[in-house]
């Protein structure tokens, strides 16, 4: 009721309160496949599409970069408390009861909360969204592609890792203790990031980090973090995976017995 299921419903009061204060009066929030049905995908679609005009999808003006850093700058203007919203006033934004605003957005999934951080959930999704496009436009770039040192194509991959663990932290605070200290520990043996994947809260982490200090980062997670809990030595064993990165899944076509 205080962690995922609070996230769910924050973000779709977000997206909600948003669509109301910043689209044209009388328009509706796309239906998608958000857990309460509508998302902040959902106003990023529309709001574009009313400021652009009716062939916004057919002749952006904007890239999606460029979209997100708007969404961000119009989110810091719109959603200015720091200290959350109530129910009494999202539901006067959204021109309904309170009653109304539970039973719509808080009856599918249990939460306990008197305030909701619009702000920060929001800009942490659209915050987080720019981050995937820059990474990948990163691994799309020519100039690294075949470079003998990739120390600087491995650090500006590990800043955006770095910045999302922050966020995670401190605007989405789907975070704990335990994974920060964690990352804290890899990043100071030498990672070039280290930072929580999966829903939060506990559960695991993922870290950047060069050949030749794998073998620093992992000693300095097993002395500095689990020589300090209470596991075997299989479980500490399995505790820290390396792999190497690898080509993703691909589909070949094969025609006269030879692959195209």
């Amino acid at each position: 009721p205080i962690h995922y299921n609070l996230r769910v419903v924050e973000v779709s009061f977000a997206a909600a309160y948003l669509h109301a204060v910043l689209n044209p009066p009388g328009t509706q929030l796309p239906e998608d496949a958000g857990p309460l049905g509508i998302s902040l995908q959902g106003f990023h679609d529309t709001f574009f599409y009313h400021n652009g005009g009716s062939d916004y999808a057919a002749a952006k003006s904007l890239t999606k970069e460029e979209e997100l850093r708007r969404l961000v700058e119009v989110t810091k203007e719109t959603l200015t408390r720091e200290d959350g919203y109530t129910r009494e006033e999202i539901a006067a934004v959204l021109q309904m009861s309170v009653p109304e605003l539970e039973q719509r957005f808080m009856a599918r999934f249990p939460v306990r909360a008197d305030r909701f951080k619009l702000r920060q959930r929001a800009l942490h999704v659209f915050t987080e969204a720019l981050r995937v496009l820059e990474f990948l436009t990163l691994l799309e770039r020519p100039l690294h592609t075949g470079a003998t040192d990739t120390t600087q194509f491995n650090q500006e991959l590990g800043r955006l890792m770095n910045e999302t663990q922050d966020s995670c932290r401190d605007l989405y605070e789907c975070s704990c203790p335990e994974l920060d200290d964690i990352c804290r520990i890899s990043r100071g043996a030498g990672a070039y990031s280290s930072r929580l994947t999966g829903a939060g809260w506990g559960g695991c982490s993922v870290h950047l980090v060069p050949a030749d200090k794998v073998q620093a980062v992992k000693e300095a997670l097993e002395q500095q973090y689990y020589a300090k809990m209470d596991l075997t030595d299989e479980q500490k064993e399995q505790a820290v995976v390396v792999s190497r990165p690898a080509r993703g899944s691909a589909v070949y076509i094969v025609e006269g017995g030879q692959i195209r």
